[in-house]
């Protein structure tokens, strides 16, 4: 089985894990248990750090190869005489390269670890008050974010093919906000009830501010990647670990606080209402994650999807690095794409839950469109600058031809000049 082959069947693989991810997640905060719906964003937080950390034995079992003796080290040397060729040459200049990088400080990608915390833990909110389709489209703002972040914190150098690919989109990521608002309001009541528009715009605002942290995460991972050595598998897995015991901290801490206690005839407000999670007493808090636990443990379907939701995100994960692997990073956000149109396609038929069916939106399906085509062009999929740089570049390169030959033809006449 060539690379090619493999490539294609772990695309296929990391769109539906991916898709099917996000799908449950929308079903588990959908679901009722004891009266009330499972609306616990940060609890599903530590169902995914439980996901991220399983990075770790699958890269020990699957991944870590075993120094090689002295002996296989020679043998090696002696085959790459004898059948090396220029890629295996470059190959052994990079894997050099990456020897000499220090190994990492596991207890700085705590640092990541508390971003992701943050950034998830608001899309998780997100999510609750979204569409399931908006919620994943929304998720290309992320690299209009990483942009900004990486030319003001890793002063990265972007290329023509990066400036055009940002206002393509962001013009889709405002395109695809605009339709989920004025699609909320259009079921807001005649009464002038707009909670739904209300709702809807807080979960926008919930998911680009959750983009904007995980974009500030993106360039500290950049820079522990290029700076030591460290396996994506491994990044991704202590991340997880760190992110779970700092997520199981905040939760406990959410806990003691009470957004306000409401009885019966007592409506909570707008805010709390839709940032808190309430229990049977009518208590409200940020976070109830014993209300989590007796809800899940009392519905059924709520205690088959979590468990199968942390397989799915630990398949993800490992299947979007292998794709690194086997292909590029490029094909892995461009595969990245398929899963938010998986996504919406899910929830437009019509054998959903009666809420979670979502109508066909045009000017939803302009946005996607626009949100792909910038990412396809930032990735470097159409090349831009390339064609864009080719003919000046062939005319600079022909300048310099010329000029030497110049050079060349005064020296030989000089050098004739003196002979005489």
């Amino acid at each position: 089985m060539n690379d090619f082959t493999i490539l294609i069947i772990l695309s296929v693989f990391y769109v539906l894990a991916g898709a099917c991810n996000a799908g449950f997640n929308k079903y588990i905060v959908s679901q009722e248990s004891l009266g009330l719906k499972f609306s616990h964003g940060w609890f599903l937080n530590l169902v995914m750090f439980v996901g991220e950390s399983m990075g770790i034995p699958v890269f020990y079992i699957f991944f870590n190869k075993k120094k090689s003796s002295k002996e296989d080290k020679k043998n090696d040397e002696e085959a790459k005489y004898i059948h090396g060729t220029q890629q295996e040459e470059e190959g052994e200049e990079e894997n050099e390269q990456e020897e000499k990088k220090p190994e990492i400080n596991k207890f700085l990608l705590a640092i990541p670890g508390f971003l992701d915390t943050c950034s998830t833990g608001l899309a998780n909110i997100g999510l609750i008050l979204l569409p399931a389709s908006i919620y994943q489209m929304l998720k290309g703002s992320l690299i209009v974010m990483t942009f900004l972040m990486s030319k003001f914190i890793v002063r990265n150098k972007h290329t023509c093919d990066h400036y055009v690919a940002i206002p393509v989109s962001t013009t889709g990521v405002v395109l695809v906000g605009l339709s989920a608002y004025l699609n909320a309001d259009e079921k807001a009541d005649d009464g002038g009830n707009n909670s739904d528009a209300k709702t809807t715009l807080l979960g926008i605002v919930l998911m680009l501010i959750a983009m904007f942290i995980l974009s500030i995460q993106f360039c500290f991972d950049e820079h522990f990647m290029r700076k030591y050595s460290c396996h994506p598998l491994i990044c991704i897995g202590y991340e997880g670990i760190f992110g779970f015991f700092i997520n199981l901290f905040l939760c406990i801490i959410f806990y003691f606080i009470k957004c306000g206690s409401y009885e019966d005839k007592e409506e909570p407000t707008y805010f709390v209402k839709n940032m808190c999670t309430a229990d049977n007493d009518n208590v409200w808090r940020p976070e109830n994650i014993v209300f989590a636990f007796r809800q899940l443990i009392n519905n059924t379907l709520l205690s088959i999807l979590v468990p199968i939701t942390i397989i799915f995100m630990a398949s993800f994960n490992i299947f979007g690095v292998s794709i690194t692997k086997y292909g590029s990073a490029t094909t892995r956000t461009v595969t990245d794409n398929c899963r938010s149109f998986l996504v919406w396609i899910f929830f437009l038929m019509p054998f959903n839950q009666e809420d979670l069916i979502e109508k066909f939106n045009v000017l939803q399906l302009i946005g996607f469109l626009l949100i792909c085509l910038g990412a396809f062009i930032y990735n470097g999929l159409f090349k831009l600058e390339e064609r864009m740089g080719n003919d000046s570049k062939a005319k600079i390169e022909l300048k310099k031809l010329n000029d030497i030959k110049e050079e060349k033809m005064i020296d030989s006449s000089r050098q004739t000049i003196d002979e005489k």
